[in-house]
């Protein structure tokens, strides 16, 4: 029978000018897979930070196997058996896999006086293996994917071997494919008889492999959904979980479909062209072009060149190939070049190319538009302009900032995402490329996005739709083409997006399968 191995009794958790917890109470089982959702800034990642030792509650007590505890730091956390996998990324870029995943736990030789690097790289390998991850240990964790790096931080949780692990957002940055092999992972310590903790705004993958889910609001537990011996995921009033049930009990009310409707555009000219375009060593003979309003989706497996190729249109890689923007032929030597002729990017790297963390949200908001609030030649900043123009975002986006004076940092990860977002938007290019626009955002605030970058399109925008998520691209994309080992593999047309079987031909375009089998169905 599973037992409570974390109790946490009335735990309260007060920033300036907000509650992030209230009195929050909740226990987690051994073998159970328990999952926490609700919209950015109810609390989720609060929660975990306390249980982590990131941060200290304002008030409540933490149980852990009967005893009180109270942690100050993470290694605290850690040393009585909680690891945690962040939703942003922890890694030193200067060292290598395999000492990001020991880091902390050496092996070592010569009565602890030196590293053992074979034994490291032998435990690290099995460690990622698990994953179904096999890349060089050797490569530095600045040169890897952001779902390589994801990976590293999963095994270093793995490594701890905790009792408890959280996993929070550990899929955003996955595929469908790398998101089922981790969900195999988690099956696996749950049989193991480990309490595993699990954050998403995927609800389906919620409903699909969670024993219990518990719905936070505005910093209070809402509702607990348990699976019964059926496997039927059920409230306590007998009511059973799917993903609209999940929704309404996140933002309170009923939510309608988060696509807009599609308007095609009427302009056949091309905003931007590719032809045997590439990153240098990573994609290569990538060639297609976008209308001034339309919207082009691009999908693939990760590691298929997708990131690779929009880092080096706005010019973070070298290239090779054609570019063309408006018809003229160029090439950016940096993304402040690339802006200069209209062409944005927004990353999926939040954390290092999306935002500076340090500095407030309005500097986060205002960095690619400076000119706009700049008065006497650049000597000084219109302040009040600055604070304007950012409400108009927050409000638009309905991001929780109670102090835009503040670190970023302070903010939830899905409204520093909006944030990421909304900066590109106000800088108002002819071409925005968006990769992963959604990660970290919860399913009321995608829809808001979804409508913003339609409309945007509808006003004549070209846009560049990465993403990970095939009902994401599907939903908002006039067109889809698929990557596979850094080239185009395939395209999915307009009336063909609106077909049963899209999925299924995406995946099976991006895997290098035929699609015979979907066209006999």
């Amino acid at each position: 029978m599973n037992r409570e191995i974390l109790v946490v009794n009335s735990v309260t958790v007060d920033y300036p000018g907000v509650r992030a917890l209230d009195a929050v109470s909740l226990a987690f089982r051994t073998g159970e897979i328990h999952a926490i959702v609700g919209e950015n800034g109810a609390g989720k990642s609060t929660m975990m930070k306390v249980l982590s030792g990131v941060i200290r509650p304002t008030s409540g007590t933490i149980m852990l196997k009967g005893m009180q505890r109270q942690f100050t730091r993470p290694s605290d956390a850690i040393r009585a058996g909680i690891a945690m996998v962040h939703q942003e990324l922890h890694l030193v870029g200067t060292l290598n896999v395999a000492e990001n995943v020991l880091l902390g736990r050496e092996p070592t030789r010569f009565l602890g006086v030196a590293v053992d690097h074979q034994r490291q790289h032998v435990v690290a390998g099995a460690l990622l293996r698990q994953l179904g991850s096999d890349f060089d240990l050797s490569t530095l964790a600045c040169d890897l994917s952001i779902a390589q790096q994801q990976f590293v931080e999963i095994a270093k949780c793995l490594a701890s071997d905790a009792r408890v692990l959280i996993f929070d957002e550990p899929t955003a940055v996955l595929g469908e494919v790398e998101a089922n092999r981790l969900f195999t992972v988690m099956k696996r310590l749950r049989d193991e008889g480990r309490c595993v903790i699990f954050i998403s705004h995927h609800l389906d993958e919620v409903i699909s492999i969670a024993d219990r889910i518990t719905v936070l609001r505005d910093g209070k537990v809402v509702q607990v959904f348990s699976r019964n011996t059926s496997g039927i995921v059920q409230s306590e009033d007998g009511s059973i979980a799917d993903e609209g049930r999940l929704a309404h009990a996140m933002v309170g009310h009923e939510l309608s479909s988060i696509y807009p409707e599609k308007v095609y555009p009427t302009c056949t000219s091309s905003a931007i062209e590719l032809v045997n375009f590439g990153a240098k060593k990573k994609s290569h003979g990538i060639s297609f072009s976008v209308a001034a309003g339309e919207i082009l989706g691009i999908a693939g497996l990760v590691g298929s060149g997708r990131t690779e190729t929009a880092e080096a249109l706005v010019g973070i890689r070298p290239c090779e190939g054609v570019l063309r923007v408006e018809g003229r032929e160029i090439r950016f030597s940096n993304p402040r070049a690339a802006m200069r002729s209209g062409v944005a990017y927004v990353s999926e790297d939040r954390k290092n190319r999306g935002l500076h963390v340090t500095l407030s949200s309005i500097c986060n908001m205002m960095l690619p538009s400076l000119d706009k609030v700049s008065r006497f030649g650049g000597i000084m900043i219109d302040s009040h302009t600055e604070q304007r123009m950012t409400k108009k975002w927050i409000d638009a986006f309905q991001i929780r900032c109670a102090r835009p004076m503040q670190a970023i940092s302070s903010l939830s990860g899905g409204n520093q995402q909006k944030f990421a977002l909304a900066r590109w938007l106000e800088a108002r290019p002819k071409v925005l490329i968006i990769d992963e626009p959604t990660r970290g955002v919860d399913v009321g605030a995608r829809g808001e996005i979804y409508r913003i970058i339609t409309q945007l399109a509808r006003e004549g925008l070209a846009c560049i739709v990465i993403s990970s998520e095939l009902p994401e691209v599907i939903g908002i994309a006039h067109r889809v083409i698929v990557m596979r080992e850094g080239t185009i593999a395939g395209e999915i047309s307009s009336e063909r997006l609106v077909l049963k079987d899209c999925q299924e031909r995406i995946v099976r375009i991006a895997s290098g399968l035929s699609e015979e089998s979907v066209e006999s169905k």
